[in-house]
C-alpha cells in the first residue's frame, strides 16, 4: 500500500509543471527600423494555480503567450532570445502538445458539426481507453460548460446558422479542455461571454489547476471583481514589461498601496490596475518609469528565487497519436457528416448532374453513327465535339470543387494539426477516400442518362468503358483540385489559379488542333494536358468499330490503345497527389 502511495505521489509531481523564461526578449524588424514587444522579462507560471496576464490593447499579452506556447518561433523578420522551460527542460512545438494544449481567440471550429461532435471527436482522437470512458468525459465536459441546450446544435457559420458567439467560445475551450492536459493556455477566454458565464468558466479553470495539479495560465482584458478574486498569480504587462508578478488579493493591493496607488474601496481591483496600465493617460505614461523601477527593486528578485527553485521534476508526455487507422477512421467519419450537411455539397452536384445530363442528351440526341452517311465529316465532328466536351468538362467540375476543398478548412486543419490531433497522413487521404467514393457515383448516374440519349456505340463493353473514362477524369479532376487547393491558402486564388494552369492545356487536347500538327517545339505539352488522355480514350471506344470513312480515329492522329489513355490518366491521378500532398505538408504553420 505504501509503495502504491508513493509510485502515486511521483506520477503526480511528475504531472505538475512549472513554465519559467528567463532574460525574454522579442522584436520584429519593419520598414520604420526594430521595434521592441517583450523587453527582456523574467517570470514564472505555476503549477496548481490559475495565472493572469493583464495589460492594456499592445502591451504584448498575446505575444507572450505565442512565445512561451511556441507558436512564435526565431525567424528572419524577427528577434527572439531569452530561455523559455518546463521544469528546468526546453522543448519545441512538437514537443508542447504533448504536455500543454492551447486555445486561441479565434474560435475555429466545423461549421457543420454539432457542439457534441466536436468535443467528442477530440475526445476520440486524445482520449485513451473505451467509449465509455470518453462519452462520460464528453458528457461531464458538456456539463460543466453549460453547453446541454446546444450540444446537438451546429457550430454555423458563412453558411449554415448554428450557435451564439459565447457558446461557440466555449465549446472551443472544450475541444481542448476534454483531453485533460497537464497544462493549458488560453487567449482572452472570457472575449464573448456575459459575466455569468465568464464566471462559470474561470471558476471551472480553478477547479481543473487546483483539483487536477495542472497549470493554467491565460491572457485577459477586464474581469469582473468576483473572476478578479479567483486568480492565484497576476502578471501585469505595460509596453512588453512586467509592473506587477505575484498573488493578487491583498498582496497586490499592499504592493501598489506602498507605491502611492491605493484602490478605492469599492472599485474593481482589475479596473483601477487597467487604468494604471493604461498609456492614453499622460499621468501613466510619466509614472510607467516608476512602475519598472519599483518592480526591479522589489519584485524581480523574488520571481528569481521561485525560478531556481521551480518544479524540475522528469516530464511524463501523454501519448501523442491513437493508431494511424484509427485517426483515418474518424476523419473519414466527420467529412461524410460534414458531405451530408453541407447543402452546396453532393445534393446539389447530383442534381447539376442529372439536368447538365439530360440537357447534353437533347443537345446531341442520337447522333448519326455514320451507317446511312458514312463519308459525312459534320455527322462525325459533331460526335467528337460531344466526347471533347465530356472530356473538359467533367474534368473541370470536379477540379473547381475539390480546389476549394482545402483552402475553407485550412484554419480547423491548422489548429487541429497544432493541437496534434491527428498526422497529415490520415487527414488527406480520409477526406480523399470520401471525395472519391461520392464522386464514383456522380459519373455513372451521368452516363446512364446522356449515353443512349445521344446515341453512342450500342455495345455494353463501350459503354462500361465509358463509364471507366468519365469515373478517372473525375479522379484526376479532385486530384489536381487538390493540388491547387494546397498550393494556396486563399480560396479565390487557388481556383482563379486553378483555371489559369488549366485553360491553356485545353488546345492541345487533340481536338481544336490535331496533334500531329503540332510545332515540335511546343508538341510536349499535350503529354501534360488530361484532356489529351480523356479525349483519346474516348475516341478509340467510340470508334472501334464505326461506319464512318475515314475512321476519326485516324482522322484525328489519335496515338495511343483506350488502355493506354486510362493508364496515362491514372499515372496523372497519382502525380496530382503527390504534389497535393507535399504542399500540404510544406503549408503547416503554427497558427497565433
Amino acid at each position: 500500500m505504501n509503495k502504491t502511495h508513493s509510485e502515486e505521489y511521483i506520477n503526480n509531481n511528475q504531472n505538475q509543471l512549472d513554465f519559467t523564461f528567463q532574460n525574454l526578449k522579442y522584436s520584429i524588424k519593419t520598414r520604420e527600423g526594430t521595434k521592441e514587444i517583450i523587453k527582456g522579462i523574467d517570470g514564472i507560471f505555476p503549477n496548481s494555480q490559475v495565472t493572469a496576464i493583464l495589460g492594456s490593447s499592445g502591451a504584448g499579452k498575446t505575444t507572450l503567450l505565442n512565445i512561451i506556447t511556441k507558436r512564435i518561433t526565431k525567424l528572419s523578420s524577427n528577434e527572439l532570445e531569452g530561455q523559455v522551460l518546463v521544469n528546468g527542460q526546453p522543448y519545441t512545438s512538437e514537443s508542447f502538445s504533448s504536455f500543454a494544449n492551447y486555445v486561441m481567440q479565434d474560435d475555429i471550429l466545423t461549421e457543420t458539426m454539432t457542439v457534441r461532435e466536436c468535443i467528442t471527436f477530440a475526445a476520440n482522437m486524445k482520449v485513451r481507453g473505451g467509449q465509455k470512458k470518453r462519452n462520460d468525459l464528453v458528457n461531464d465536459m458538456i456539463k460543466q460548460l453549460k453547453l446541454e441546450k446546444c450540444q446537438n446544435t451546429q457550430i454555423g457559420g458563412q453558411f449554415v446558422k448554428g450557435i451564439s458567439g459565447g457558446e461557440r467560445k466555449r465549446t472551443s475551450i472544450g475541444f481542448e479542455l476534454v483531453c485533460d492536459p497537464q497544462s493549458i493556455f488560453l487567449d482572452e477566454p472570457t472575449s464573448g461571454l456575459d459575466s455569468f458565464n465568464a464566471y462559470i468558466l474561470i471558476d471551472m479553470l480553478r477547479k481543473f489547476a487546483h483539483e487536477k495539479k495542472r497549470t493554467v495560465v491565460f491572457t485577459i482584458h477586464q474581469p469582473s471583481s468576483e473572476i478578479w478574486n479567483m486568480f492565484d498569480r497576476i502578471m501585469l504587462l505595460v509596453n512588453g514589461k512586467f509592473i506587477y508578478q505575484g498573488s493578487g488579493g491583498n498582496q497586490i493591493q499592499k504592493y501598489f498601496s506602498g507605491q502611492g496607488f491605493e484602490c478605492p474601496i469599492f472599485s474593481n481591483p482589475a479596473d483601477y490596475y487597467m487604468s494604471l496600465m493604461s498609456q492614453d493617460k499622460q499621468i501613466n505614461v510619466i509614472n510607467t518609469p516608476l512602475y519598472f523601477k519599483n518592480y526591479d527593486e522589489i519584485i524581480k528578485d523574488s520571481v528569481q528565487y521561485q525560478i531556481n527553485f521551480s518544479n524540475k521534476q522528469e516530464i511524463i508526455p501523454n501519448q501523442k497519436f491513437i493508431p494511424i487507422y484509427m485517426q483515418f477512421y474518424y476523419i473519414v467519419v466527420r467529412t461524410i457528416q460534414i458531405q451530408i450537411r453541407s447543402p452546396i455539397l453532393f445534393k446539389a452536384k447530383l442534381g447539376q448532374v442529372t439536368i447538365l445530363a439530360v440537357f447534353l442528351g437533347l443537345i446531341y440526341y442520337q447522333l448519326p453513327n455514320g451507317e446511312n452517311d458514312p463519308y459525312n465529316i459534320v455527322d462525325a465532328r459533331n460526335k467528337n465535339g460531344f466526347l471533347f466536351f465530356l472530356a473538359t468538362g467533367a474534368f473541370m467540375e470536379s477540379m473547381n470543387a475539390a480546389t476549394l476543398s482545402f483552402p475553407t478548412e485550412r484554419q480547423v486543419f491548422l489548429r487541429e494539426e497544432n493541437s496534434k490531433l491527428y498526422k497529415i497522413f490520415p487527414y488527406f487521404f480520409g477526406k480523399l477516400l470520401v471525395d472519391l467514393v461520392s464522386d464514383f457515383i456522380i459519373p455513372i448516374i451521368f452516363c446512364c442518362i446522356v449515353y443512349w440519349m445521344v446515341g453512342l456505340r450500342n455495345n455494353l463493353e463501350a459503354f462500361l468503358f465509358f463509364n471507366l473514362i468519365m469515373i478517372i477524369l473525375q479522379f484526376t479532376g479532385i486530384a489536381a483540385g487538390y493540388f491547387e487547393g494546397c498550393l494556396f491558402k486563399d480560396p479565390n486564388l487557388a481556383y482563379g489559379v486553378a483555371q489559369l494552369i488549366t485553360l491553356p492545356l485545353f488546345p492541345f487536347s487533340g481536338f481544336y488542333k490535331n496533334s500531329g500538327d503540332l510545332a515540335s517545339w511546343i508538341s510536349w505539352v499535350q503529354y501534360i494536358s488530361p484532356f489529351n488522355y480523356a479525349y483519346q480514350a474516348f475516341v478509340r471506344n467510340e470508334y472501334e468499330q464505326t461506319y464512318f470513312i475515314p475512321n476519326p480515329i485516324e482522322a484525328e492522329n489519335i496515338q495511343f490503345t483506350k488502355w493506354e489513355a486510362v493508364g496515362y490518366l491514372c499515372l496523372m491521378f497519382l502525380g496530382y497527389l503527390i504534389l497535393a500532398f507535399f504542399f500540404l505538408k510544406r503549408s503547416l504553420k503554427t497558427l497565433q
